[in-house]
């Protein structure tokens, strides 16, 4: 039995672009690593106020959430774009992605606000605060577990899979990651997770014809 997620997956009924926060500042703002990898978080709209050095962990797996959050949002104004012209547009996929944007926006304010509490209860010392090399944020294991494996996180979407050769055939490293994927540079995807870059007409298309 699959472990659940340690976040709900949202379930929004309709079309929703909810996932917008607005104009957050610096807020989330993950700095460039120092020789040991730390990265520093701000944790407030105006820089400097209140902010963090992640150990290199922590500043590894905010980086993959944080550009998972921004490629999501791109998708955002891609289907808002297509929903507005009303060409090329598929309201199942659009919905599929908002819930996905949203979890993702929510699964990243849920690592601040964690970040936060470490740093009031102690176990995170400061200022400065620098987050100890032993302290995990475990809530992100699964996420990144299933990110490195090209496994969806929307549960509607984890189709089991196999050996398919037509898959490997079709896509193998024909689809290039987005330059912003630096976390990926030492180990390649799955072909799996290139499924996912596809568009969901195009995705669910090649998913259907070779699982079924």
């Amino acid at each position: 039995m699959a472990t659940p997620d340690d976040l709900p997956w949202p379930e929004l009924g309709n079309v929703s672009r909810g996932a917008t926060r607005g104009n957050q500042g610096q807020k989330g703002v993950l700095g460039p690593p120092d020789s040991e990898g730390r990265c520093t978080l701000q944790l407030r709209v105006q820089p400097g106020v209140l902010a963090v050095r992640l150990n290199r962990k922590a500043s590894d797996w905010y980086r993959i959430l944080d550009n998972e959050v921004n490629r999501a949002l791109k998708l955002t104004k891609t289907y808002w774009r297509k929903a507005r012209r009303r060409q090329d547009y598929d309201a199942r996929a659009d919905q599929d992605h908002m819930e996905l944007h949203e979890w993702l926006q929510q699964l990243k304010d849920k690592t601040m606000s964690h970040l936060e509490l470490l740093m009031q209860k102690g176990d995170i010392q400061g200022p400065p605060y620098m987050m100890p090399d032993d302290v995990e944020i475990s809530f992100l294991r699964k996420f990144i577990e299933r990110q490195n494996n090209g496994i969806p996180h929307n549960p509607r979407l984890r189709y089991p899979v196999g050996d398919h050769t037509y898959l490997r055939d079709h896509f193998g490293d024909s689809i290039t990651p987005e330059p912003s994927d630096t976390s990926y540079t030492d180990h390649q995807r799955p072909v799996y997770g290139n499924i996912l870059r596809l568009p969901y007409a195009e995705r669910d298309s090649y998913l259907t014809r070779s699982f079924i």
